[in-house]
């Protein structure tokens, strides 16, 4: 407080004494307008002089007389309006001589012949002029002399104040930024967060004002939003694996009526003693049986509730065990091709990203109607991320519903046919692993969901 009124007072006082010397200026500079006019008046006087000189004119001498007169009301006027100001010395020996100038013609203007007399006035008279044009032009120089020397001290008031205001600039943003806004920029940075799907609480500063309880409640809201998007996962996973049952069931009952049909004919021919071929029997119904303990075993393993927790493991592994989980769910008629190197591995949560390709192939697979292609490709790029495009040859996405598609409770199918949580928490996993997606699409041409992904393990911010 102290400061700011410090930096107030003095602002009040450079504008104090910056609007005196301004208006002193202002005076300077119309008396320096009249000493230009004076000086041009007494060069007026002095050509009509030349000219009564030299053809005896009448008219040359009422010019003279006149631009006289003119000089004698301009001293008058920049010794008005001089007031308090510093005034020339010379003006006063300028008004002398202008009068002395002014006797000598008119004696010289009696004077009938061109004698000894006349020849005298007329040197007194060119000394007289030539004496009041020099002293014109002093005081010309005088005057620019005096605004120079004013603006002069101008801008040293100007550097000198403006260093103070400077200076004073920047310790009371320092001490704003402080008290007020560091809190207000970390509360930005943590709701920028937030928006990317990262609960990260914020260190609260102690200021012992509002500014603190704010950014408590803040810490309390972020807890209970990364409460809320836990149960917004689960939620959606439940969802999901509704959605996967009928899919696992129709994957179980194919080992299982191999079993039953292997049981049965291993029974049959339980009497003609043929070990070999009850030995064949037996190890289908082991086959089967290994096929149906993966089937459910994938399953379990998606709907484990887990902590998220980063570690290297294969993209290809991941996509293969989302492919098979949904291999039901995708029309006989629709192609999967997968091309992802076998040794591309990376930070992950295997989980989470299986939910995320499961996510991915279910809604490109309701996108296309009749025949068409699911393509997961993924590489490295010279940046140290891996790119993965999930493209279908599906109906597209119109432009309108793209910048919306990631938010939560949107969808674009008939009510009863989805949640509009499989984008948003596909989003939400993206981004928990320090990564983005996006998607490119024209309507009747299919789209492409495009995911960038670390290499390496980042820090959590």
């Amino acid at each position: 407080m102290i400061i700011l009124c410090c930096y107030i007072l003095g602002i009040l006082g450079m504008g104090y004494v910056s609007n005196d010397d301004l208006r002193t200026t202002e005076d300077k500079l119309a008396i320096l307008e009249l000493a230009y006019s004076l000086n041009n008046i007494i060069l007026e006087a002095r050509r009509y002089e030349k000219n009564f000189l030299l053809y005896n004119e009448v008219e040359a001498f009422q010019e003279n007389q006149r631009y006289l007169a003119q000089t004698t009301s301009t001293v008058e006027e920049i010794l008005a309006r001089s007031g308090k100001l510093k005034i020339s010395p010379m003006l006063k020996e300028l008004d002398e001589q202008v009068v002395a100038y002014k006797a000598s013609m008119d004696r010289l203007s009696r004077l009938k012949t061109r004698d000894g007399e006349y020849l005298a006035i007329v040197d007194n008279l060119r000394d007289q002029g030539k004496k009041m044009t020099d002293l014109s032009e002093t005081l010309v120089d005088f005057e620019r002399d005096q605004i120079h020397t004013i603006l002069t001290l101008l801008k040293k008031q100007l550097v000198t104040w403006s260093t103070i205001a400077v200076a004073l600039g920047i310790v009371m943003p320092l001490l704003m930024i402080y008290r007020i806004f560091r809190p207000l920029v970390v509360i930005k940075n943590a709701t920028a967060d937030i928006a990317l799907g990262r609960f990260n609480s914020i260190e609260v500063i102690n200021t012992r004002d509002e500014m603190q309880q704010v950014m408590e409640a803040f810490n309390t809201m972020v807890r209970e939003l990364e409460r809320r998007q836990d149960q917004l996962v689960q939620s959606k996973k439940l969802s999901s694996i509704g959605t996967l049952t009928a899919g696992v069931a129709h994957q179980l009952n194919n080992p299982l009526n191999n079993i039953s049909t292997s049981c049965q004919i291993a029974m049959s021919e339980l009497t003609s003693g043929d070990p070999e071929f009850l030995m064949r029997m037996l190890k289908n119904i082991d086959q089967e049986t290994l096929r149906a303990r993966d089937v459910v075993k994938g399953l379990l393993e998606f709907s484990r509730v887990q902590e998220f927790a980063l570690r290297p493991a294969h993209l290809s592994d991941v996509v293969k065990r989302s492919i098979r989980l949904v291999q039901s769910q995708v029309p006989a008629d629709v192609d999967m091709v997968v091309r992802i190197p076998e040794d591309l591995m990376f930070p992950m949560d295997p989980q989470r990203m299986q939910e995320v390709f499961i996510n991915l192939i279910i809604n490109a697979a309701q996108s296309i109607q009749g025949s068409g292609q699911i393509r997961i490709t993924a590489w490295e790029d010279e940046n140290d991320e891996v790119i993965v495009e999930v493209h279908d040859t599906g109906l597209g996405i119109a432009p309108e519903v793209q910048g919306r598609l990631f938010d939560p409770f949107y969808t674009t199918k008939e009510e009863g046919q989805g949640t509009g949580l499989g984008l948003s928490v596909v989003y939400g996993i993206i981004q928990k692993h320090h990564g983005n997606i996006t998607v490119e699409s024209m309507p009747g041409r299919g789209a492409s969901f495009l995911i960038h992904l670390p290499l390496k393990t980042q820090a959590e911010p």
